[in-house]
């Protein structure tokens, strides 16, 4: 005898609040649980996100990363400018530059 499967309930959209002085700007979401509190909403530079601790802490680590990337991609073009002794001599004021802020990560 076959099981019928139940149908998956739809997950609801938040319900935006307004602000309450009428100028029609969303301040937030109804909490998800239903228990009727509204969450903050943030602007960050990936869009507007619910001002939770967890995701505020993703935003700001994506900001790292984006920032390592940008470092990681100058130090790359640079490199490939350079003449072979002008390689050496970045590459040597690099690690000394490293060593004085520790932020060598490949001693671990």
């Amino acid at each position: 005898m076959a099981e019928k499967k139940k149908p998956k309930e739809k997950e609801s959209e938040p319900v935006e609040v307004e602000c309450p002085c009428g100028c029609g700007e969303i301040i937030g979401v109804e909490c998800p649980c239903g228990c009727g509190e509204i969450v903050e909403m943030i602007d960050t530079p990936y869009g507007r996100i619910v001002g939770s601790e967890d995701a505020k802490t993703e935003v700001f680590q994506e900001g790292c990363r984006e920032d390592d990337q940008r470092v990681a991609n100058a130090q790359r073009a640079l490199h490939s400018r350079l003449s072979e002794g002008d390689r050496d001599r970045a590459l040597r004021w690099t690690a000394y530059y490293r060593a004085l802020l520790q932020e060598d990560t490949h001693w671990d």
